[in-house]
């Protein structure tokens, strides 16, 4: 069979985007990312986090992009309209997270599409409740 010499070097074919690998458990998401989400565990590296969860607001994409720049065990993890992306996506009201888990770019977490995301949205909240309480009775003593 003769080939095209002016199709030589060139492949043609179908391309295929890997398939998400899609969560609705929120902790195990969390479990298999490394997602550090207790504030106390980020301000150890000399960073101040906005949530108690130990998340950044978006105008601080820039202090966690060099952070992880410096430090290549950890990456981040954008929270956007209400799921979880394991890479960095930049949006004005994204809230970010660090990892030092798997950071393999196709996990993807929607909590609210769980069929018990209410039980788990009161379990963070009395969890915050509880570190309320904590640092309350810290700055007591």
């Amino acid at each position: 069979m003769k080939s095209c010499p002016s199709c030589e070097g060139i492949h043609v074919g179908a391309t295929a985007k890997p398939t998400p690998d899609f969560y609705t458990d929120g902790a195990a998401f969390a479990e298999r990312t490394g997602r550090l989400n207790r504030w106390h565990e980020v301000l150890c590296f000399g960073l101040a986090p906005d949530a108690m969860s130990g998340g950044f607001f978006s105008v601080k994409a820039d202090i966690l992009l060099n952070f992880v720049r410096r430090d290549p065990a950890y990456h981040i993890i954008a929270f956007a309209s209400n799921r979880y992306l394991n890479q960095f996506e930049p949006g004005r009201n994204t809230i970010y997270d660090l990892a030092d888990g798997d950071a393999d770019p196709n996990l993807v977490c929607d909590p609210c599409l769980a069929l018990d995301w209410h039980l788990v949205f009161e379990d963070a909240i009395c969890e915050t409740f509880a570190m309320l309480k904590d640092i309350k009775n810290r700055s007591q003593t």
